[in-house]
């Protein structure tokens, strides 16, 4: 038991310490009542952040073509690093 404890405590230190990427939109003017930043979701590389970054980011361009208030990003989290 103490061996499969150890096990899942290695396992739980290794991911709160590999970086973790946010998708973020974040709001150009403030909005009352909206945060400035929305965590979208989170990836374990940049380079899978951009891809979702890059879909979302045409998505939206052709959904909303006239809107310039927000912009979305990737950023490493805080938490981890950078």
């Amino acid at each position: 038991m103490k061996d499969q404890y150890q096990g899942w405590l290695n396992a739980a230190t290794a991911a709160e310490r590999s970086p973790m990427w946010l998708l973020l939109m974040v709001l150009l003017n403030v909005v009352p009542g909206l945060d400035k930043n929305t965590v979208l979701n989170t990836f374990a590389t940049a380079e899978e952040c951009q891809i979702e970054r890059n879909r979302i980011g045409v998505a939206m361009a052709e959904a909303y073509p006239y809107e310039r208030d927000f912009v979305i990003v990737c950023q490493l989290s805080s938490r981890h690093g950078a």
